[in-house]
């Protein structure tokens, strides 16, 4: 299983989705310069598909590695140009180049895991026509400016280049998360909702 991720800071944090880590028995790291590393798994979120993984420290000063910075995925706009970095095909340090064509869109269905959990249903997406294809999960699409703007996740199947990913601002809270506690926190009333026709079956 092959996908991509990004540094965030110098303590060794590296984002990548929940489907390409959250459920791994080992994880390897492998760095612009070709080294490997062997990485911990932090903890992961599959609603979000988001998961932090982490290098060593020393590893990350040995090598002079800089962390990217998450940038404002609100201030996006349809037509913005943007770049999906990663390793699409296993083909490492990949960039490709396109526009934003919009930055909320649903999809009803999320993906379902080889685990059997299902991951992403509760995202709005970024919608880009950057090729973003099999192992560029995890990678940053990132601004001219350089600054993290999304968290590449998804392809349309039998599309022509139309990606999804997770937006900044998502990530950046699931990932604070993530690193702080291991799991994200979030409110819980009590409740649980179900379709209607599912309801209608019983």
């Amino acid at each position: 299983s092959v996908g991509s991720g990004f540094l965030i800071d110098r303590a060794g944090h590296v984002v990548t989705n929940f489907h390409v880590a959250g459920s791994a028995k080992q994880v390897m790291v492998t760095l612009s310069n070709k080294e490997r590393l062997e990485a911990e798994l932090i903890g992961g979120d599959p609603q979000t598909d988001l998961a932090v993984i982490k290098i060593p420290e020393e590893k990350v000063k040995e090598f002079r590695l800089d962390p990217l910075t998450f940038g404002d995925s609100d201030a996006l706009r349809a037509g913005d140009f943007v770049l999906a970095l990663g390793s699409p095909l296993a083909l490492a340090r990949s960039t490709t180049f396109g526009v934003v064509s919009t930055t909320d869109r649903y999809l009803p269905e999320g993906m379902t895991l080889p685990s059997g959990e299902r991951t992403g249903e509760f995202n709005t997406w970024i919608q880009t026509d950057a090729a973003i294809n099999p192992g560029n999960s995890g990678g940053p699409l990132i601004d001219l400016d350089g600054r993290v703007v999304g968290v590449n996740s998804r392809s349309a199947v039998f599309a022509d280049n139309i990606g999804f990913a997770i937006p900044s601002d998502t990530a950046a809270k699931v990932v604070g998360d993530l690193v702080e506690h291991g799991v994200v926190q979030r409110s819980w009333i009590g409740a649980r909702f179900q379709p209607m026709k599912d309801w209608a079956e019983l």
